[in-house]
């Protein structure tokens, strides 16, 4: 029996339930030593050494002396043997793209592929076409579809995760209430699941990022969606979609929202009417850098091209910006008052231009607590962001795979 296929086996399962144990800290623990497990779960040495013996010749685990200590011999990271796992990580980021991402079980990118001109009107049309791009990927690496645990893919919007459902969501803006895992399970054959786009930044910031060691944060999408990773685990809501900070009045005037309310953050200050304004600033031949960013024939402002007119002293863009994040700072002290989080988290493009960005919502949580109360949450540029999504998609098959085991 293959390494994988003892993780699947109920009876290598029910007869190895340390084993597991072991191996679950140590997919949730990149290059954990042998000493850190044992200290993690209260273990002898001796036990340690014995069970990731067997896993190693078990072709389970692997070992390489890849981290320095500051003195004596380094100790040896331990890793999940490199091809025991794989798994599919999907991003849909607009209506037309999306990126994949092949992930082994060490967590690595074996490849990726950004996806554009798909189709946007039927949701089954724009399935197909990452469907066909998976199978292409994976005959490229010489990897079977059997040896994939599952399918994970990121989307914002109303989900119910439980039900593979999507209810409504910006990238497939024609459609609603369709069974997005049923269709890709029907077409592959494998487990998919769903997760909104803002948990998982939160997931992956946990993960691969600065909230590493922090039990309680938030990650604030610059879409006004928050991840929540409170009391040592991420926070979805009882129906999945905790976190529409969008939708937090803050107002009793501006445009009405879906729910019929107005001034809610999402319509006072939406991040596109940044995109808005310079559009039509160059259509009458306004004054902004961003012009001179653009391609020839065309008027598609991206948000690296703000950036960069940002840095380059663009008044316009740099003002557009810090409006914007003004009431990105009125929400942000809201959420902190509620939460009490150690930290929250902003996109990581905020660390590019910092003066009009981080810098303004650090300058409006300066209120926050001031009455002697001791309270006190940090603001920082994430290091996960957008571009990781479609390799934190990934995780989340693989996570059900070996979580599962020790229910």
């Amino acid at each position: 029996m293959s390494s994988f296929g003892l993780l699947k086996n109920k009876d290598w399962i029910r007869k190895n339930r340390r084993q597991l144990t072991i191996l679950q800290n140590i997919w949730m623990n990149d290059g954990i030593s042998r000493r850190e497990i044992g200290e993690r779960l209260d273990i002898t040495k001796k036990t340690v050494s014995n069970f990731v013996d067997k896993m190693i010749e078990s072709d389970l685990v692997e070992e390489s002396t890849t981290r320095i200590s500051e003195r004596g011999r380094p100790p040896m990271s331990i890793y999940l043997k490199q091809d025991l796992i794989y798994s599919i990580g999907v991003s849909f980021y607009s209506m037309t793209s999306a990126k994949i991402a092949l992930m082994n079980a060490k967590v690595e990118a074996v490849i990726e592929k950004d996806m554009h001109s798909l189709p946007d009107e039927d949701w089954r049309h724009k399935c197909d076409c990452v469907i066909e791009q998976v199978r292409a990927m994976l005959k490229e690496k010489c990897i079977s579809i059997n040896d994939i645990t599952g399918i994970g893919i990121s989307l914002t919007g109303i989900l119910r995760p439980e039900q593979g459902m999507v209810v409504s969501s910006a990238q497939f803006e024609h459609s609603r209430d369709f069974k997005l895992c049923d269709y890709f399970k029907s077409e592959t054959g494998k487990d998919c699941f769903i997760i909104n786009l803002p948990h998982l930044l939160a997931m992956i910031e946990h993960r691969w990022g600065k909230a590493k060691e922090m039990s309680s944060f938030l990650y604030f999408h610059h879409g006004y969606g928050i991840g929540m990773f409170l009391n040592g685990a991420l926070y979805r809501g009882h129906q999945g979609n905790a976190g529409e900070v969008e939708m937090m009045q803050i107002s009793e005037d501006g445009e009405q929202n879906a729910d019929g309310r107005r001034g809610t953050v999402g319509m006072i200050m939406p991040f596109y009417k940044i995109w808005n304004r310079l559009e039509q600033l160059i259509a009458d031949n306004g004054n902004t850098k961003v012009r001179n960013y653009l391609p020839e024939d065309s008027i598609k402002i991206t948000l690296p091209m703000i950036i960069r007119a940002i840095q380059d002293g663009d008044r316009v863009c740099a003002q557009l910006m810090s409006e914007y994040f003004e009431y990105v700072g009125k929400t942000v002290i809201n959420l902190a008052y509620i939460f009490n989080p150690e930290a929250i988290f902003l996109p990581p493009w905020t660390a590019e231009i910092p003066e009009v960005s981080i810098a303004i919502v650090r300058r409006v949580m300066g209120h926050y607590g001031v009455h002697n109360w001791g309270m006190h949450t940090d603001v920082f540029s994430a290091k996960c962001g957008d571009d990781d999504l479609a390799r934190g998609a990934g995780l989340l098959p693989a996570n059900k795979l070996l979580n599962q085991n020790f229910i």
